[in-house]
C-alpha cells in the first residue's frame, strides 16, 4: 500500500530512474576525457616531457565543460593535447545538454508532476491545525459551498477529478488558502491524502454529482474514520437506501428540496419567506410572499426532476400534464401528452391557454429556454418555472420570461450550508410544515417586527457542560434557569436581545416557538434566530461565569406593535426566493 510517507520516496526513485541514462552518458564522457588527458604526453617549459596526473586531468575537465577559457595548465598544451581538449569540449557540452534536457523532460512527466502535486497537498493538509471540511467535488455545488464556508471563516480541503475545476480553487476569492487535490474521490488513497484520517477533519461533503461515487465516498469515510459525519447529495431516490447503508449521515436530494419548496410556496407562502430568511446568506423577513398558483400545471420532460415535482403537486390536488416527445404509446392519456414542448403548436394542443403554470424541466438548458419563450406569447398570465443545469447560462436565464429558475447546484448548496450552520433548522422546518398559513403568517409578522430589514441568522445552542458551562453549573446547584435568561443583554439593563427562539428539542419532544419562561434542562437543544449581536450575547451568557438574572415579571423586551410601513413587502420585482431562483 502506498502511504503518504513513502510517496515521497517513490518520487525520488522515479527521478533517479529516469535520469539513469543521462547520468551514465555524462559520467562516461567525463571519464574518457580525464583518461585521455592522463595518456597524452605534454611538454614542460624546459623541454622535458610530462604527463598530467588524474587530479589535474579531473580538475581541468571539470571546468572545461562549464567555464571554457581558464587557460592551459600547468603548462601550455601540445598539439595532441589541444586536439583532445577540443574533442572533450564538444563531448562534455553535448553530455550536459542531454542531461539537462532529460531533467526538464522528467519535470514535465505527468506521473512525476502528480506525485509532486499530491505531496504538496498532503503537506498543506498536515499544516492545518483547526477543524476543516473535506469537499469532494468542486462543480456548482462545491464551489458555492466553499465560498460561503470561507466567508464564515471555516477551513476546507477540496478534491476533484477535473483539473480545470481544481485550478479554479486558486482563482476563486476564498478567505483562506485551500489545498486542492486533483484526484478521484472514489479512490480511498485520494481521500486519505486529502485528510480523511486527520483528527481535524470535521466532516466530509460528498458533492460530486454522481450518486455511485458519493456512495463510495460515504462508505470509505465510514470505514476509515467513523467519527466524522458525512453529508452527501443524491439525485435518484433508488440511491438513498444504499447511501444511508454506506454511512451517510445526511442525504440531500436537490429535486426533493425544490419540489418541497414549491409545495410550501403554494400551501404556506409565509413559511417560504421564513425559510429564505433563515437559510439565505443575506436573507431578511421583508421579502414578498411567493405567489404560485393552484390550478393546472404543464410539466415538460419526464426525468427525475419533473416526476418528483409532479408527486408534490398532486399531493396538493393540483392537476398536472406531462409533455414529452419520448412518452410510450401506452403511457399517453389525459395527463401525459406526446409531443415536443419547444413547439408552440404542441403546447397549444396540450392546453396551455387554460394552464396556470408551466415547468420547463428537461435536462437541456437550450430546450428549457425555448419552452419558456414559446409559452409566454400563448398565455400572458402563465407562471413559468425553468430548470437550469449549467451555471454559465445564468445571464441567459435571467433575460428569459421564466419567473422561477431552478439551478441544481444552488439548491443543493443551500441545503448543505443549512445542515452545517444550523442542524436543527431541518427539524424546525419539518414541524413548521404541519402548521397552517395563519401560524406561519403570525411568525413572519413577529420576525418583521423584531428584525425589520436586517439580515436574519439562525444558530443552535446545546445545553451541555462543554457548550453551556454557566447554565449547567446553575442547574446542578438546583437553580431554575429560564430561556429568557440566555437573552439578557450584558449591559445590566435586563433588556432582552432581539432574537426569537424557534425550537426547543428535549429528548424526543419538539416544541415550536417555546415560551421565554420555559425552564431549561441539561441536554436541551435550542434553535434561535436573530441578528449576529444577539447570537454573540447568547453564547456569552451560556459560557460566562454565571447566568444573568432574568427580568422580574414581564420581559423588558416585547415585540413592538407592527408599524404599518413594516407591513410593506419589497417590490415583487426586487424579491427573490433564494435557491429557487438563480443567484446574481
Amino acid at each position: 500500500m502506498i502511504t503518504p510517507g513513502n510517496r515521497t520516496r517513490h518520487g525520488i526513485f522515479i527521478l533517479l530512474r529516469r535520469l539513469r541514462q543521462p547520468l551514465v552518458v555524462l559520467i562516461g564522457v567525463y571519464a574518457v576525457a580525464v583518461l585521455g588527458f592522463t595518456l597524452i604526453p605534454g611538454q614542460a617549459p624546459d623541454g622535458q616531457p610530462w604527463r598530467m596526473g588524474f587530479l589535474h586531468a579531473f580538475y581541468f575537465v571539470s571546468f572545461l565543460g562549464t567555464t571554457i577559457g581558464l587557460g592551459e595548465i600547468p603548462y601550455p598544451f601540445t598539439d595532441p593535447q589541444r586536439l583532445w581538449a577540443t574533442a572533450s569540449i564538444y563531448g562534455t557540452v553535448v553530455a550536459w545538454l542531454y542531461g539537462i534536457g532529460a531533467l526538464f523532460g522528467i519535470l514535465q512527466d505527468p506521473l512525476f508532476r502528480r506525485i509532486l502535486h499530491e505531496n504538496g497537498v498532503e503537506r498543506a493538509v498536515r499544516r492545518i491545525r483547526e477543524p476543516f471540511y473535506l469537499i469532494c467535488g468542486y462543480d456548482d455545488t462545491g464551489s458555492r459551498v466553499a465560498r460561503e464556508l470561507s466567508e464564515d471563516g471555516a477551513r476546507m480541503v477540496v478534491i476533484d477529478i477535473m483539473p480545470q475545476r481544481v485550478d479554479t480553487v486558486e482563482v476563486d476569492d476564498l478567505t483562506f488558502s485551500v489545498p486542492a487535490l486533483k484526484g478521484d474521490a472514489s479512490d480511498p488513497m485520494s481521500l486519505v491524502l486529502a485528510g480523511l484520517r486527520s483528527p481535524h477533519c470535521a466532516g466530509v461533503l460528498a458533492l460530486t454529482g454522481d450518486d455511485q461515487v458519493n456512495t463510495k465516498i460515504a462508505l470509505t469515510a465510514h470505514l476509515l474514520n467513523p467519527e466524522v459525519p458525512v453529508l452527501s447529495t443524491a439525485r435518484d431516490h433508488a440511491s438513498h437506501a444504499r447511501m444511508a447503508a454506506a454511512g451517510a449521515d445526511h442525504i440531500i436530494n436537490p429535486y426533493d428540496q425544490f419540489a418541497e419548496r414549491v409545495a410550501t410556496s403554494i400551501r404556506t407562502p409565509s413559511l417560504q419567506v421564513i425559510y429564505n430568511a433563515l437559510t439565505l446568506q443575506h436573507g431578511t423577513a421583508m421579502h414578498a410572499r411567493p405567489d404560485l398558483p393552484h390550478g393546472r400545471w404543464l410539466l415538460c420532460g419526464t426525468g427525475l426532476f419533473t416526476r418528483t415535482l409532479r408527486r408534490q403537486l398532486e399531493r396538493l390536488d393540483i392537476e398536472t400534464v406531462i409533455v414529452d416527445p419520448h412518452l410510450a404509446d401506452e403511457d399517453i392519456d389525459a395527463h401525459n401528452f406526446h409531443g415536443d414542448p419547444t413547439d408552440p403548436s404542441v403546447l397549444r394542443e396540450a392546453g396551455i391557454e387554460d394552464a396556470n403554470a408551466i415547468v420547463a424541466g428537461t435536462e437541456i438548458d437550450v430546450d428549457n429556454l425555448a419552452i419558456a419563450l414559446a409559452a409566454r406569447p400563448l398565455n400572458k398570465t402563465l407562471v413559468i418555472v425553468a430548470r437550469q443545469t449549467q451555471q454559465r447560462n445564468t445571464q441567459v436565464f435571467k433575460a428569459s420570461p421564466a419567473q422561477l429558475v431552478m439551478l441544481n447546484g444552488h439548491v443543493a448548496a443551500a441545503e448543505v450550508l443549512r445542515v452545517i450552520r444550523a442542524p436543527q433548522l431541518a427539524t424546525f422546518l419539518r414541524k413548521a410544515r404541519d402548521e397552517d398559513e395563519a401560524w406561519a403568517e403570525q411568525l413572519l409578522l413577529r420576525m418583521r417586527a423584531t428584525f425589520g430589514d436586517s439580515v436574519v441568522e439562525s444558530w443552535s445552542l446545546d445545553i451541555m457542560p462543554a457548550q453551556a458551562r454557566a447554565v449547567c453549573t446553575a442547574l446542578k446547584r438546583g437553580e431554575t434557569v429560564e430561556l429568557q435568561q440566555l437573552m439578557v443583554r450584558p449591559n445590566g439593563s435586563q433588556y432582552l436581545v432581539r432574537a426569537i427562539p424557534l425550537l426547543l428539542q428535549r429528548g424526543k419532544e419538539r416544541i415550536l416557538l417555546p415560551h421565554l419562561h420555559t425552564p431549561l434542562q441539561e441536554g436541551d437543544h435550542l434553535l434561535c434566530c436573530g441578528q449576529e449581536r444577539a447570537r454573540a450575547t447568547m453564547r456569552h451568557n451560556i459560557l460566562g461565569v454565571g447566568v444573568p438574572k432574568g427580568p422580574e415579571g414581564k420581559s423588558l423586551w416585547v415585540a413592538p406593535a407592527l408599524p404599518q410601513k413594516m407591513l410593506i413587502e419589497r417590490d415583487p420585482e426586487d424579491s427573490e426566493m433564494g435557491p429557487l431562483t438563480q443567484s446574481g
